[in-house]
């Protein structure tokens, strides 16, 4: 890890998107919001603002949408962005394509904190989550080449401070990090292999035990992309490759599966006023001809029985 305070400064594009309601034979209240994202990733739900933050890993951009108005900010970023988490008020951080910043919602400043210096050239970061009290950053990284892909991903546990630790090695695609609601277990992810770990997690030192496996979906099923944890402690899983949302039990059983009108979802996150609403991303690949009516790359929300947890701010 090296340490490379600069920073830029972004400037916010103002627009509006529309909402469609969509029917559905189970979900309540679903519609979709078509964004046009390449790849969406890491939805996160600003309480004090009543928005909705995420990113086009690929655009590259940070998105923010106000889903009672329909207004949609964007920031355009200089390079691949892979995750993002909330962090002090008014800001967020993210995991570049090797480095670590953070982005002043206001002010547009992007300020690079550090760099991931022991990754592999044909690595990039990817997926993350700020643990539950906020104390660390935890993100993943992935082998970024287009076919052949080698597991030389790992996982990482960053302080506010900008110490990074390594927390696992030997993933292809690190995916799917999410916190029991005690912040006690540490899920993630898989998304080459289609397997989904838990392990022991310490809060106070951001320390992680063994990985043992909860379940393995398969193409079929819904390779493991993005996820949440809602307060009962079951995973929800973005099925990128089924366009499904699967829900997992303590004990790694299948307890749902919830169909979307997109191929690939890419993370689910819980939301709105009372932490019921799910908002999902999703991805549409290059070569896709547009059989959704424009839903692949959308944003999604339906309302749940289940809610999320609130975590604090990264710093």
């Amino acid at each position: 890890m090296q340490q490379t305070a600069t920073s830029v400064t972004l400037s916010a594009q103002h627009g509006h998107v529309d909402r469609v309601d969509l029917p559905h034979p189970s979900l309540k209240g679903l519609c979709a919001w078509r964004v046009g994202n390449s790849v969406g990733e890491a939805p996160n739900w600003d309480a004090d603002t009543q928005t909705l933050l995420w990113i086009d890993v690929r655009a590259p951009a940070v998105l923010r949408l106000d889903p009672a108005t329909n207004a949609l900010t964007r920031w355009t970023l200089p390079g691949v962005v892979g995750a993002m988490g909330h962090a002090t008020p008014g800001s967020v951080v993210l995991a570049m394509q090797r480095s670590l910043a953070t982005l002043e919602l206001t002010s547009g400043r992007l300020i690079t904190l550090c760099t991931v210096d022991r990754e592999p050239a044909h690595n990039r970061l990817n997926d993350g989550k700020v643990s539950p009290s906020g104390r660390w950053f935890v993100f993943g990284s992935m082998d970024d080449r287009p076919s052949d892909k080698q597991p030389t991903g790992a996982l990482y546990a960053a302080a506010p401070s900008g110490l990074v630790r390594q927390l696992h090695a030997g993933l292809t695609v690190a995916n799917g990090i999410a916190f029991s609601p005690d912040a006690a277990t540490i899920y993630f992810s898989d998304s080459q292999i289609g397997r989904v770990w838990h392990a022991p997690w310490n809060e106070d030192t951001g320390a992680m035990g063994r990985p043992e496996l909860l379940c393995a979906p398969d193409e079929l099923a819904g390779r493991p992309d993005g996820a949440a944890v809602d307060s009962e402690g079951s995973y929800w899983s973005a099925g990128v490759s089924a366009g499904v949302i699967n829900l997992f039990g303590l004990d790694g059983a299948l307890c749902a599966r919830i169909e979307l009108p997109c191929r690939a979802p890419t993370m689910p996150c819980f939301g709105g006023p009372e932490g019921n609403d799910v908002y999902v991303t999703s991805l549409v690949r290059p070569n896709w001809a547009d059989t959704s009516g424009g839903l692949d790359g959308a944003l999604f929300r339906f309302a749940s029985d289940a809610t999320g947890m609130r975590s604090k701010g990264w710093g």
